[in-house]
């Protein structure tokens, strides 16, 4: 599969996702802070996403003016062995004319017949009446209009899994380069002599059991 190709099943994947759901700040909880860099920026918006497994984190879109500066979140994240995403996209709207389906009814009333006896026993009255009965039937056509559409400008996307442990705090940084170009490291931050944080590399995480 084309990087071009794998991304675009990325990006619709990420849509169908549920949300991610973190622990309270009173269960057993790593802090993962989420900073996104962005060396080039295009188009007029931005949309983003994180997400821990199959579940998101973050979705976002904005200008894409705010790429010109770092970007950072925080959530908190279950101390169990997981696959970390993230993912963005520029693009502007374009109108544009897009060939599309669209169902056309047609409905035709027809004559059926149907019991009307009247009385019971030997008394009934057997007859048969007739009425009108509408019956619709549907048409596949196709027809050129002008919508405003999506175009993409650029996007990117990366993965990363570690064992983020309980009451230690990482950073996940991506970095977006260009086009289909980006990077996702992932540090354990410690707390040195100094009062700041050292980095270090993310503890390794077994692989996922459908690896």
């Amino acid at each position: 599969m084309s990087r071009a190709a794998a991304l675009l099943v990325l990006l619709t994947t990420v849509a169908c996702m549920p949300p991610y759901e973190p622990p309270t700040p009173e269960q057993p909880h790593a802090v993962i802070k989420l900073r996104r860099t962005y060396e080039t920026t295009a188009g007029t918006h931005l949309t983003e996403s994180a997400d821990v497994d199959e579940h998101y984190v973050l979705r976002d879109t904005s200008s894409a003016r705010i790429a010109q500066t770092p970007l950072a979140d925080s959530f908190l994240a279950h101390p169990v062995p997981g696959t970390f995403g993230v993912h963005s996209k520029f693009h502007h709207q374009e109108m544009q004319l897009v060939h599309e389906s669209y169902q056309e009814s047609h409905t035709e009333y027809r004559t059926e017949s149907y019991d009307c006896s009247s009385g019971y026993g030997t008394n009934k009255s057997y007859r048969s009446c007739t009425r009108s009965v509408p019956h619709t039937r549907y048409e596949t056509k196709y027809r050129t209009v002008t919508k405003s559409v999506e175009v993409s400008d650029g996007a990117c996307g990366r993965y990363i899994r570690f064992f983020p442990k309980a009451d230690h705090i990482y950073l996940l940084q991506y970095t977006y380069q260009a086009p289909s170009a980006c990077e996702l490291s992932c540090f354990e931050q410690v707390r040195g002599p100094d009062g700041g944080f050292q980095n270090k590399q993310c503890p390794a995480a077994p692989p996922a059991e459908d690896d």
